[in-house]
């Protein structure tokens, strides 16, 4: 095992925060199994958030993404009914009871199935950001675990994937700009999509602010990270990644980088990292004291230093580093 991955797998709070997520995880797919529902062979459901990246509390909800898929189906009708769409949410709505989960966010306002051809033909279009299609799409590939209906859900990742990396058949030099700039479009929605929302009542805008520096940061740049650390150039290239969690991604994209200088800085980011998962957990961000948003404000400053300490590394090829700039 190479360095920074040995010191992500030491740190003994966030290595037993990924052990109880796996159990949830497992626990959420096997209670899937009792609805039918759910295990239509037309369907996938995937998990994203704190469960999909392996970091939930105690304290957590579902954040659940669907896609319907039919080869067969005639391009004008629905992979799965309404009246079945509705019987899923409604298990869905029984599964979080049952597991004593958080309610869905936002009233169940995001609980709805994506055709695989409307996310991949939206992409770029005015229904790819109202549908909520570039959501579905981007989370997918940037921290996704399927819970239900595998087959659809590999058939998702794969047309995705092939969509990205279609102009790369045959050249050993292709540069995956396309999914690089999707990538980068994705982080500033996030950021203006704070912007917008940031004075609504009810929201308290510094724990949004605080996710948005945080675990949002991390899925995003982990990920361009690793996209230029392995100089990645094909499909089958990025499905080895996609299958990391965020942190795991970091760490792996390190150990490529191979510049032991980031260690120290590393083990910070993770200290801090782990103190923004354990405050988030027992909802001492909910109201905290100006003292404490000062704290947290530092902690996200140094995992912002880290982050441009990396990118600016003489390790790293900077011909590609240019790209998230250019």
């Amino acid at each position: 095992m190479s360095q920074f991955s040995k010191i992500l797998n030491n740190h003994t709070k966030l290595q037993e925060r990924s052990s109880y997520s796996k159990e949830l995880l497992t626990n959420v797919r096997n209670k899937l199994q009792t609805f039918p529902s759910c295990n239509s062979a037309h369907l996938c459901i995937y998990a994203a958030g704190s469960l999909a990246r392996q970091e939930t509390g105690r304290v957590s909800d579902l954040d659940l993404f669907f896609i319907g898929y039919c080869p067969t189906r005639d391009a004008n009708k629905r992979s799965i009914m309404r009246t079945h769409e509705i019987q899923i949410f409604a298990d869905l709505i029984k599964l979080n009871s049952d597991l004593k989960l958080e309610p869905f966010s936002a009233d169940g306002q995001y609980l709805k199935i994506h055709e695989l051809d409307h996310i991949i033909g939206g992409t770029g279009s005015l229904e790819d950001d109202s549908e909520n299609l570039f959501t579905t799409r981007l989370l997918l590939l940037l921290e996704s675990k399927v819970i239900a209906g595998q087959p659809v859900y590999e058939q998702a990742v794969d047309r995705v994937l092939e969509m990205y990396f279609r102009d790369g058949r045959g050249r050993h030099d292709f540069r995956p700009l396309f999914l690089l700039n999707d990538i980068l479009r994705y982080w500033r929605t996030l950021c203006l999509n704070y912007e917008r929302d940031r004075f609504q009542p009810g929201k308290p805008w510094w724990k949004r602010n605080l996710n948005l520096k945080f675990p949002r940061k991390l899925t995003v740049f982990s990920t361009i990270l690793a996209i230029i650390a392995t100089r990645l150039a094909t499909a089958e290239d990025f499905k080895l990644i996609a299958v990391m969690t965020p942190m795991e991604r970091l760490a792996f994209s390190l150990d490529k980088i191979a510049d032991s200088s980031l260690e120290v800085g590393f083990s910070s980011v993770l200290n801090d990292y782990e103190d923004f998962l354990a405050a988030k957990s027992y909802s001492e961000l909910d109201a905290p004291p100006s003292d404490m948003l000062q704290t947290y404000s530092q902690k996200a400053q140094r995992l912002d230093n880290f982050l441009h300490d990396v990118f600016a590394s003489k390790k790293l090829d900077q011909r590609l580093v240019r790209f998230v700039l250019i």
